[in-house]
């Protein structure tokens, strides 16, 4: 009976709130059990035996005051450690509501797997084991444990709560990587998707949804839009932009820079159409295509004269007529070559009428016309 009384009091007052303590405690529990059935018996087999037996357990009660006094102290010290370091004191600071939570290690345990067991985290027993262990100096795997024993209709309330990319990388994974030490598990969940999304192929993906349900088939994972972009807005923190498929970004983005680009393009409108004539007109003659003239020539009577009434209705017009427009005509071979002279004449003048001013009798004109 003093055994079991030992028992009792070493697993209330030392195990019971220490993770470590109460691990070891649980392993070896079979051993005290085994031990004092063994005792049992040999205190039935001498009193030699029994009184000795006797004398140790009344040792055993007689030490457990000394034993609870040592741990208190112990515990004093660490807890004054803590106080005393910068990590633990920006923890006390970054928490803005008071989490009560219950010290009891078994009591964690069960909210870790109850939890587990109702989103099929697929989380393994040493892996609650680790949780459990780390909440009891890590705020953040704390809160983790405190927000798993609220209730939520849906995981995606859990998720959106705080630490979405480690609570989407505890969703999502069929086999995940637990770590006591928060700062590495963030770490292990920046590789864990970049593994994953380094591999998409925005070409070979028509939407968001194919490229979601490729990864799933592959990594037997169970991501959703929602989870998906959650892990990519986390990538994009720690500055990792991968282009995801869809429509193309390089397009015009809203209607006012599209009004802004037609105004300029309206301005200038009248000007690139002009060098658009002029680079087809630079062409080489087989290259330009032909246009029909707008004035078109109705031949006449075998007499008629380069004078015509055809070359006096264009020069008599409204508005003069344009190399280009001659240039036409001729293309067409629908007018004589007197009559074409005479246009030419008309447009640039007589070869009299460019010679040399200081009254040079030279035949040679000293302005022609080239084309």
């Amino acid at each position: 009976m003093g055994l079991i009384i030992f028992i009792i009091i070493f697993y209330n007052l030392i195990a019971k709130n220490n993770p470590k303590m109460q691990e070891k405690t649980k392993n070896r529990l079979p051993f005290f059990i085994v031990l004092f059935v063994l005792f049992e018996i040999l205190r039935f087999s001498g009193a030699a035996i029994a009184s000795g037996i006797g004398v140790l357990l009344a040792l055993g009660m007689v030490a457990s005051p000394f034993i609870l006094i040592a741990w208190v102290i112990n515990k004093a010290r660490s807890i004054g450690k803590r106080n005393e370091s910068k990590e633990y004191n920006k923890i006390k600071e970054e928490i803005k509501e008071d989490i009560k939570l219950t010290e009891s290690v078994p009591k964690r345990r069960k909210i870790v797997a109850k939890f587990n067991e109702k989103y099929s985290l697929c989380l393994t027993d040493s892996q609650i084991d680790r949780i459990v262990e780390a909440s009891y100096y890590s705020y953040s795997w704390l809160r983790e444990i405190y927000d798993m024993d609220k209730t939520y209709k849906f995981a995606s309330q859990w998720i959106e709560e705080t630490n979405d990319w480690l609570r989407t990388y505890l969703y999502v994974f069929p086999v995940m990587d637990i770590s006591t030490d928060f700062a590495r598990q963030e770490q292990i969940v920046e590789d864990t998707y970049y593994a994953i999304f380094r591999e998409i192929d925005p070409k070979s993906c028509f939407s968001v949804e194919e490229c979601i349900e490729k990864i799933n088939n592959k990594y037997m994972t169970r991501f959703d839009e929602k989870t998906f972009m959650e892990a990519y807005r986390f990538l994009q923190k720690h500055h990792h932009n991968f282009k995801l498929p869809g429509a193309d970004r390089t397009i015009l983005r809203n209607e006012s820079e599209v009004d802004r680009l037609a105004e300029k393009y309206s301005g200038f409108s009248s000007k690139k159409q002009k060098q658009t004539v002029d680079r087809e007109y630079s062409k080489p003659a087989d290259d330009i295509p032909y246009v029909q003239a707008e004035y078109v020539y109705e031949p006449g009577s075998s007499g008629e004269s380069a004078s015509g009434s055809y070359v006096d209705s264009m020069m008599k017009g409204d508005r003069d007529i344009t190399p280009e427009e001659v240039e036409e005509l001729i293309r067409s071979g629908k007018i004589s070559d007197a009559e074409i002279m005479e246009m030419i004449q008309r447009i640039y003048g007589s070869p009299d009428e460019d010679g040399d001013e200081d009254g040079d009798d030279d035949d040679t004109p000293q302005g022609t016309v080239g084309y």
